[in-house]
This record gives C-alpha cells, sequence and structure tokens, in this order.
C-alpha cells in the first residue's frame, strides 16, 4: 500500500522525496514551479502477441486518462527468426505508438543488425540506442544500420515536448549482448559494437550534459541493460530522472531505496522500473518534479496484463497478417513453466527436447530451459499459442561430440547457475543424469532408441568416443558454461525443421489424444 503525504529524509541530502497516492491532489497542473507527468511503460514481451494487443488496451485506457503522459517500450519486443511475426508485432508497436523504444538482445536475433534494420524500416516510431556504435565508424557503407540513422528512426536520444516540458530520452542497450546471441547472430552482427559499462556511463554522462544544454529538464534512460547496470549508472551519472528497464526480468513494484530507488552522485533522485518478462505485467509511474526537473513525488505500480481483454483492432490486424490460429491438439492438463535459473527437470523443456530427439536423428539432446517463455493451459492448443511459447524460430543442428564434451557442458551449465545465476540444469532427451552433492554430474545414463541403456563415464569420460547430440544455435552461441558447445566445426548436419516447427509437429504427432507431459525422472539431484 502506497503512503501519502509522507516524506523521508536521509544523511547528506537535501532532496525531499514522498510517495503519493495517485487519486490524491498533488500537484496543480497549472503551476509553473511543478511538472507532472505519467508514464505506461512494459518490457521483454519476447514476441507474444497476445501480450502486445493486451497492453494495447492499456495504452488506449491510459491515454484517455493521461493525453500528455509518455509510452516506453524497454526492448526485446520481438525475437526469433520469424520475419512474419516480427514484422506482425513491428506493426502492432505502431499501432501502439511508443514515446521511445530501445533495443534488447533478442531484436538482433534473425539476420542480426541487417535483420534489426529490416524491422526498423516498418517502424513508425523511435528507437534510441546510444552505446550502440558501428564496428568500423571509418566505413559506414558496412554498418547496416546507418540508414536507420539517416533516415531519423534510430537516434543516440530524442526530445519531445510534453506539454510544454523538454523530455529526453536517452537509449542503452545490454553490455552483453553478444553473450545473450545465438551462434547466427553473432555471425550477423558483426559490423557493430556496444560499449562496456564503463564507456556507458561516460557516454550517458556527455549525453545528459548536452541535453541539458539545450534546456531538457527532464531526462530518463530507456534501457536494455539489466537492474544490476541500471543501479550503477543511477548512482554515478548526473541528470538522470527515470531509468526504464528491462532484460534481467525484475518486477520492481512499488519505491523502495536501494532497490529501485536511488541518489545520484548531485544528490537528486532516480527511479528505476521493471516490469518482469513475456507480457504478464506492465507499469505505470506517476512523477512530479519541481520547477528544475527534480523529483520530489512519485508513484509506481505493477499491474496485470493477463487479466486485461485484448484490443479488438490490434487482434484483427495480427489474423490479417498471421491467420487465423489453427488447432494442432490438446493438452491433458496445465502445464507450467519453471524458471530459466534452476538445477531440476522441466516438463516443457523435456517435450521440447523429445521433439529434437524425434526429427533430428541425434543419439542424444542438450537443451536450455530459456527458449520456452510460458505455460501451457489444458484444454485446445493452436499454432499460434506455440509460436508465443517458442517465438525464437532458433535452428537445430547436430553435432559430434565426445563423452568428455558431453560431461563438460552438463558440469558447466551447473557451474554457470552457481557463479553468474545463469544456464541452469541442461535438458535433456535420449539420456538421464543425476546431480550430485558436490554439483558434478554422476549416474549418465544413454537411453538408446532400442530400449537399451549404457551408462557413461562421468568421472573419466572419454576423448575418442563419440555421440550425435542435438542442440538449437543459441546453445551453440556457447554462452556462460556452455563453451564447449561452441563448436561449429563438429557440426554434421542441420535439421530441416526449426526447434518451434518441431514443436508443432510433435504436437501433431498424437494425433488429437490428449498429451500428458510431466516429469519422468531424466533429471535428479542427490539430497
Amino acid at each position: 500500500m502506497f503512503v501519502n503525504n509522507i516524506f523521508s529524509r536521509f544523511n547528506n541530502s537535501n532532496v525531499r522525496f514522498g510517495q503519493y497516492n495517485t487519486n490524491q491532489n498533488v500537484s496543480n497542473p497549472s503551476a509553473k514551479d511543478e511538472f507532472r507527468q505519467k508514464t505506461i511503460y512494459g518490457n521483454d514481451f519476447h514476441g507474444h502477441l497476445n501480450a502486445f494487443t493486451r497492453f494495447k488496451t492499456a495504452v488506449d485506457e491510459f491515454r484517455l486518462q493521461n493525453p500528455n503522459g509518455d509510452v516506453i517500450l524497454s526492448g526485446d519486443d520481438w525475437v526469433g527468426a520469424s520475419e512474419e511475426k516480427n514484422i506482425a508485432i513491428v506493426r502492432l508497436m505502431n499501432l501502439i505508438k511508443p514515446t521511445a523504444v530501445t533495443i534488447g538482445n533478442h531484436n538482433l536475433d534473425n539476420k542480426g543488425s541487417k535483420g534489426l534494420s529490416e524491422m526498423l524500416d516498418y517502424a513508425t516510431f523511435k528507437t534510441v540506442a546510444l552505446n550502440l556504435k558501428p564496428k568500423n565508424p571509418d566505413n559506414l557503407k558496412a554498418y547496416a544500420l546507418q540508414d536507420d540513422i539517416n533516415a531519423g528512426r534510430l537516434a543516440d536520444s530524442i526530445v519531445v515536448d510534453e506539454n510544454g516540458t523538454k523530455v529526453g530520452y536517452i537509449g542503452l542497450l545490454p553490455t552483453d549482448l553478444f553473450a545473450r546471441l545465438s551462434a547466427q547472430s553473432q555471425a550477423n552482427a558483426k559490423d557493430i559494437k556496444i560499449l562496456n559499462l564503463e564507456e556507458t556511463k561516460k557516454a550517458v554522462q556527455d549525453e545528459v550534459n548536452k541535453l541539458e544544454q539545450q534546456g531538457v529538464k527532464v531526462i530518463k534512460l530507456v534501457s536494455h541493460m539489466g537492474v544490476d547496470a541500471d543501479k550503477e549508472i543511477a548512482k554515478s551519472v548526473s541528470g538522470v530522472d527515470v531509468i526504464h528497464g528491462g532484460h534481467s526480468h525484475d518486477n520492481l513494484d512499488g519505491l523502495e531505496q536501494g532497490k529501485n530507488l536511488f541518489l545520484s552522485p548531485r544528490g537528486e533522485w532516480v527511479i528505476l522500473t521493471q516490469a518482469g518478462k513475456n507480457g504478464h505485467k506492465y507499469g505505470e509511474l506517476d512523477v512530479v518534479y519541481d520547477k528544475d526537473g527534480k523529483i520530489i513525488k512519485a508513484h509506481n505500480e505493477l499491474k496485470s496484463l493477463e487479466t486485461l481483454p485484448e484490443s479488438l483492432t490490434a487482434k484483427v490486424m495480427t489474423n490479417m497478417m498471421m491467420g487465423e490460429p489453427l488447432q494442432i491438439g490438446v493438452i491433458a492438463q496445465e502445464v507450467k513453466s519453471k524458471p530459466e535459473t534452476v538445477l531440476e527437470e522441466s516438463p516443457l523443456s523435456s517435450f521440447l527436447s523429445d521433439a529434437y530427439l524425434k526429427y533430428s536423428g541425434a543419439d542424444l539432446v542438450l537443451n536450455n530451459m530459456g527458449g520456452i517463455r510460458g505455460s501451457l493451459p489444458a484444454g485446445a492448443v493452436t499454432d499460434r499459442d506455440i509460436i508465443d511459447l517458442m517465438p525464437y524460430y532458433n535452428d537445430v543442428h547436430v553435432y559430434k561430440l565426445s563423452e568428455k564434451d558431453i560431461m563438460d557442458a552438463l558440469n558447466g551449465a551447473i557451474q554457470a547457475l552457481r557463479k553468474y545465476h545463469r544456464t541452469g540444469a541442461l535438458q535433456v532427451a535420449g539420456m538421464k543424469y543425476t546431480i550430485g552433492k558436490d554439483d558434478k554430474v554422476k549416474d549418465v545414463i544413454l537411453l538408446r532408441k532400442d530400449g537399451t541403456q549404457e551408462k557413461l563415464n562421468s568421472e573419466n569420460p572419454s576423448t575418442d568416443k563419440f555421440f550425435n547430440v542435438a542442440y538449437n544455435t543459441f546453445v551453440a552461441g556457447g554462452s556462460e558454461g556452455l563453451g564447449v558447445l561452441n563448436a561449429p566445426e563438429k557440426m554434421i548436419k542441420k535439421c530441416d525443421l526449426t526447434e518451434t516447427e518441431m514443436f508443432i509437429e510433435y504436437i501433431k504427432s498424437f494425433n488429437g489424444k490428449p498429451i500428458v507431459i510431466k516429469e519422468d525422472g531424466r533429471i535428479k539431484q542427490e539430497v
């Protein structure tokens, strides 16, 4: 619950800050010494079409009450390699008319920087990206995004007149961009570079100084850097008022000092926002600034998108572009997703891995949980449901890996979770394993398609014993703990179907029989 008319004073600060109820008359809109701005924001929708059709409803209601408010989307709006779906999402964003948008790692999933540029060609909104630079500034003809800069679709920052007050918006990409890209996308993004955190902080301060010299009173970052980097910027850069963030999938409800409320080096309040992931929630921020653009009062609240109806306009446009959803099967009971970073089996990931095994012809499958972006309710399931659940359309390749390669990958994923809180237990098909008390895999069993089993040597694995292993192009990028799987020289074939298509075809193969998706003990943890 938000508290009205309570102000806090902190050591070494002459700044006053209060949280208020949005129904409270906290400001005279005509007063010359105050500026009040309301914002509706979202982030990391990850290609969920119904998230956009519902967000359109939220934005329409918001604008009826706040015609001078702003609308922010903080990256990873579209994902994956489906150009048809990505274009549909960009056009949904055009309907929403965001004030400012930035770029997330998944916006480069399809053809890297060239694919991003192609999507921006469809955009009528402004995209901001200060720390995105050409790899070779002396050869801008090779820079895929230069035409977007020239056309004004892409800029370091923009300034918008909000009812007589200049508001600046600066965009930031994640500094770990390349670690979050698939192997394909990395290869297609060689013309760009991202400033590191220290370089980014300096660039933000320089841009803020420039905007302030132009008379900009309120400055916001539209950031896809993650909450830890956003906190660093909030505490080390002066002149930023609000950071609308994404990437780390945090739910930053309310306002709490040290969590999403900080003091800048010159003693001014900085607010951080984030609304989770996958379009479950969105946020509304209500801020009052004094005549110098300093925050004096604010209210921040996360709200559910899932309870809102879909915008009829947005839904009709989506179906016109992508066709009506087609039923492909029946799910016997609800299957809930699991966090991406756990050391346990995910039933949905196991089901997907079984699809890999069926359509790849490999001996076994290694997978990550992050490719599945939601749950499956009981009842009829459509191709659109799976496209939203599996939006990436990652290619699947088969590699010839040694027994040691496999053990290194399984163990590396566990260590990445402990060290970076990334990756989680690798999901599998064609095998089962146990995670020991020492965080090392043991009892690794190969499950052959003829029903026989073979125990692999997890303690002293062979470098001369090989297996055909299927995994997708994101896993092949060798993110945290999975460097051994970044092995293009060991690839023996590319599968005909993408992982999303495999999932759809696997459901179809049950011929309408209700499908039970549940844990079967293929990953165990020793207690």
